[in-house]
């Protein structure tokens, strides 16, 4: 009779569980993508081991994945919004000359048919 009285206690709480946990799923809250190359970049007032100054995203920065899909014109418009400059350092296959300096406000683009097909990153240098 205990152990038919565990059973039943163990089960209705297993119910409450399940039931409480489809209320958690809707309240999750969606973080930051850490995977995103934004610009601008500013400085954090730091220097990495090389002695380059460190950067980081600016409070204005924008999460340059938009510009891939865009015509190039569009995209280097949706760039110039927030201060950037895209360099196209891939055009249909065929690497093209790129500056070589640190600059925080570049976005390095691969393009195909005047299409950006990929953001290479923000900043360059060597």
């Amino acid at each position: 009779m205990l152990a038919l009285a565990c059973v039943a206690v163990l089960a209705a709480v297993s119910i409450v569980i399940a039931a409480r946990g489809g209320e958690e799923e809707t309240t999750t809250k969606q973080g930051t993508n850490l995977s995103a190359i934004r610009c601008p970049l500013e400085p954090t007032g730091k220097t990495d081991a090389s002695g380059q100054p460190e950067l980081k995203p600016a409070k204005d920065a924008f999460d340059t994945a938009e510009l891939v899909g865009m015509p190039l014109a569009d995209a280097q418009q949706k760039a110039g919004q927030s201060g950037c400059e895209i360099v196209v350092s891939i055009q249909d296959g065929v690497g093209q000359p790129v500056p070589i300096e640190l600059n925080p406000k570049l976005i390095y683009v691969y393009t195909e048919k005047g299409r950006v097909t990929q953001i290479e990153g923000v900043g360059g240098g060597i």
